[in-house]
């Protein structure tokens, strides 16, 4: 439930979401297939989503000026879980217990430091790849979780903007209202 919240917190709050990885390496891709999907959606501002592919770093200074309170860098990670695991939470909390590693373990963790000393946080949410191999696709698995993800921030952002929503009156009480003082 705490992996909900924080999810709900990130995509409903100012935060730039990063696509890093390969399409050319297949779960490689993972990064960059969320980020565009995100887009074709349009339920966030076109601003935040971008994609870096495998040179976060060449992003960094241009992150670190957006008016965003947290990054969140979508990748495929490193770790010892089948493939297919979802992993969130802040960069630097995963790579101090060691845990996980993102395929792109230096630069991210340079590109994190820059980031955060603008006083933003930084978060990873990665999926465990299946398969790297060159010329190959997203497998199945990968796949499957990138569109639960989807399909679960596509919930989290839509139940938010509908609590924001102020409650509308009726067209037709004020109808009514107006008719009745004649």
């Amino acid at each position: 439930m705490e992996h909900m919240e924080l999810l709900r917190k990130i995509l409903t709050g100012k935060t730039c979401l990063v696509g890093i990885g390969n399409n050319l390496r297949g779960d490689d891709g993972f990064g960059p297939f969320f980020i565009e999907r995100l887009r074709e959606k349009a339920l966030l501002p076109e601003e935040n989503l971008m994609t870096v592919e495998d040179v976060p770093e060449n992003y960094a200074f241009p992150i670190s000026r957006m008016d965003v309170s947290c990054v969140v860098f979508v990748d495929a990670v490193i770790l010892e879980a089948p493939p297919g695991t979802v992993v969130l939470g802040p960069l630097a909390a995963l790579e101090e217990v060691g845990q996980i590693a993102s395929t792109h373990k230096l630069s991210l963790h340079l590109t994190a430091r820059v980031i955060e000393e603008t006083g933003k946080n930084v978060y990873l949410l990665g999926v465990v790849p299946e398969s790297m191999e060159f010329g190959r696709g997203l497998s199945p698995v990968v796949r499957r979780a990138a569109t639960e993800l989807l399909s679960l921030a596509e919930t989290l952002i839509r139940d938010e903007a509908n609590e924001l929503r102020p409650a509308r009156k009726s067209k037709k009480k004020k109808r009514r209202k107006a008719y009745d003082r004649k």
